[in-house]
């Protein structure tokens, strides 16, 4: 853009050559500071306002991940509270009947899953992995699967099982499957890639079976870029918010970023449990953004089961337009902006 500068100064009559010499510089001189106020306003101009004082991370437009290990026999209400929330904040529930999908359909569940994908939300059913049999702190030999068998092979077909029943039970409301107790490295020697690879193909078989579905891998803290493609969403955190905010005094259990950066948020989950206030959600909802996390969900539940309820109101209603940038629902612009 350009502009045009005009500068009248008083002046007594001068001959035409010093007259000229006069205008020239007049001319330069205005020019200059139009061009500089000019460029100040479009500085000004392309601001996002509250943006000026926010770190990149802080314009992240998230979406909320509930794991929704609620009762909706004994719980409707809480189920209705998560189906009526603001359209487009709660992008994924996670359904967990018993550890899974249990061997029989439930009618109140079939109910909520399908008023909740109507709603807009994608319901994923839950599938204990079991670390894949591997060795894990105080279980040497591995987890037993529920027939009482250990090892890859015994839990790779409990799996299968269970993503196979979530289908036949709850069919196309059912809008993918959610991985837990993943282990947090690629493999053990001397297949060091083993693990990422199991559960790569897994994901890729739910996917040819059922065109479209979701796929979340729990390891709950940070995998390594090995893990990338293994599934759609990665929750990296899982835990306390005094580990999140690093406040906790157990190493093993604080945030620990990445080595490696996604391409896309949307790749990234974080889940917080123990937020007791509404002012230490927003600081966590803050936290997660400059993170990176596309997905974000914090309760102020700290239960041995924190996933049996939703936050009350306000807290829950607050968490919502904290998900948009700026916790701001009118701002709908910027980087990282959908």
């Amino acid at each position: 853009m350009y502009g045009y500068c005009a500068i009248y100064l008083p002046m007594p009559i001068i001959d035409r050559k010093h007259m000229q010499t006069i205008l020239v510089a007049v001319v330069v001189i205005g020019c200059a500071v139009t061009s500089s106020l000019w460029l100040s306003g479009a500085l000004t101009s392309q601001s996002p306002g509250p943006s000026d004082h926010q770190p990149l991370g802080q314009q992240l437009d998230q979406q909320l991940a509930v794991p929704s290990y609620i009762d909706p026999a004994t719980d409707p209400g809480t189920w209705a509270q998560l189906t009526t929330s603001t359209p487009g904040r709660v992008g994924i529930a996670v359904a967990n009947v018993g550890n899974g999908p249990t061997a029989h359909g439930m009618s109140a569940w079939a109910s909520v899953i399908r008023q909740a994908h109507a709603n807009g939300i994608k319901v994923i059913g839950y599938v204990d992995t079991g670390y894949l049999g591997g060795p894990i702190a105080g279980h040497p030999e591995g987890l037993a699967t529920r027939s009482g068998l250990t090892g890859l092979r015994a839990w790779r077909a409990q799996i299968q099982s269970d993503v196979d029943t979530w289908y036949q039970l709850y069919g196309s409301d059912l809008a993918g499957i959610f991985f837990d107790q993943v282990p947090d490295h690629c493999g053990p020697a001397p297949s060091p890639a083993l693990y990422a690879d199991v559960y790569s193909a897994l994901s890729d078989e739910v996917k040819l079976a059922h065109p479209g579905a979701l796929t979340v891998l729990n390891p709950g803290t940070a995998v390594p870029s090995c893990f990338e493609h293994a599934a759609d969403v990665l929750v990296t955190f899982e835990g306390s918010y005094a580990a999140y905010t690093s406040a906790s005094t157990q190493s093993d259990s604080r945030y620990r970023p990445l080595s490696w950066s996604p391409v896309d948020p949307q790749e990234i989950c974080h889940i917080v449990y123990g937020t007791s206030s509404e002012e230490e959600m927003q600081q966590v909802m803050a936290l997660s953004k400059s993170r990176r996390a596309g997905y974000v969900y914090v309760t102020d539940d700290a239960s041995s089961n924190p996933y049996r309820t939703l936050p009350p109101e306000p807290y829950w209603a607050n968490e919502q337009v904290q998900s948009f940038p700026y916790g701001n629902p009118e701002v709908r612009s910027g980087p990282g902006s959908r």
